[in-house]
């Protein structure tokens, strides 16, 4: 019987998979755009999952939105609008007779970290996701963590003024809810603020580029010679330091891992840890701060997502 997995990581602009074996390792890799629709959406799944049938055991997705863990349904998919009350697993499950999980990514790239990563070690930490949106996952002693729980084990500061959803929502909806979205942080991802390719889009029109192009514009940010585009960028991590800075204000965070492709950038972890400083500095009067997080990039950066998903479907699937 086969002992390698397909792994798929649904983005807004890419869907990326791979072909892993039991012990995490990649053996293939590849990605193709984001469909438009849900039938070319679902076709695309289905052409993944027929190449690799023969190689397989299962399939493990990682998926933005709201999606429950248990039967792989996906309440509402983030920022993919036809995502919406989709039988994920259900229908792959009935055209190729596999077992299928599915898993929110943000918590996909918490769980790899948590169980092989940078937050393995951490009572409690948290995994903000930059990509097309931003995403959160809050992980405690190697496991995936709920508000519920964190409130159980004393790790919240503060207190709760309504109750807490269960493991099929999302947990910046969660957290927007119980701070009635009045700090700066969860404002900015209402309006999608630390969107990484938001960033990217706007510094390459900056630029005057002909398409997005991550890897130019952190070049000319490296560079250094462009006041505009060095402004942007600092606006950008800020906004980044002030959500980390608002999670620490509610949570008894040990360390925050910064993952997506972005965090491959040494430039990005770097200005995020100076702009959390900076308003640390500027707040030190506040009584409401405790001592500095800390602030790393994800182990696994982009690929979290895949390893994640894997470590998702042998909790469900109870392999040891």
């Amino acid at each position: 019987m086969a002992t390698n997995y397909l792994t798929i990581d649904i983005g807004g602009t890419y869907i990326k998979y791979g072909l892993m074996s039991e012990d995490f390792q990649l053996l293939e890799q590849g990605k193709t755009p984001t469909p438009a629709t849900i039938e070319n959406f679902l076709s695309s799944l289905e052409n993944l999952v027929e190449t690799y049938h023969e190689q397989i055991s299962g399939v493990a997705i990682s998926c933005p939105g709201t999606i429950n863990r248990k039967t792989g349904f996906v309440y509402k998919g983030g920022l993919i609008p036809y995502l919406t009350a989709i039988p994920l697993a259900k229908h792959l499950e009935n055209r190729f007779s596999l077992p299928v999980s599915v898993l929110n990514d943000a918590d996909a790239a918490g769980l790899a970290e948590a169980r092989v990563g940078n937050l393995a070690t951490v009572s409690c930490g948290a995994a903000l996701v930059l990509g097309t949106g931003v995403g959160l996952a809050l992980v405690t002693d190697g496991n995936l963590a709920t508000l519920a729980d964190l409130k159980a084990n004393n790790l919240l500061l503060n207190p709760i003024g309504q109750s807490l959803h269960d493991k099929n929502t999302n947990t910046l909806q969660d957290i927007g809810a119980m701070l009635d979205l009045h700090l700066r942080g969860v404002k900015s991802l209402v309006a999608n603020a630390g969107s990484a390719v938001q960033f990217v889009e706007q510094a390459s029109q900056q630029l005057q580029l002909s398409e997005a192009d991550g890897r130019a514009v952190f070049e000319k940010l490296q560079e250094g010679a462009n006041s505009d585009l060095s402004n942007l960028f600092a606006d950008y991590c800020r906004e980044i330091a002030y959500l980390i800075l608002n999670l620490t204000s509610l949570i008894k965070l040990e360390k925050v891992v910064i993952g997506g492709g972005i965090s491959q950038q040494d430039l990005l972890i770097d200005s995020i840890q100076a702009s959390y400083q900076e308003i640390i500095n500027e707040r030190m009067g506040s009584h409401h701060l405790l001592q500095p997080v800390e602030i790393k990039a994800c182990q696994f950066h982009n690929q979290a997502n895949l390893i994640g998903a894997l470590c998702f479907y042998f909790e469900k699937y109870t392999k040891s």
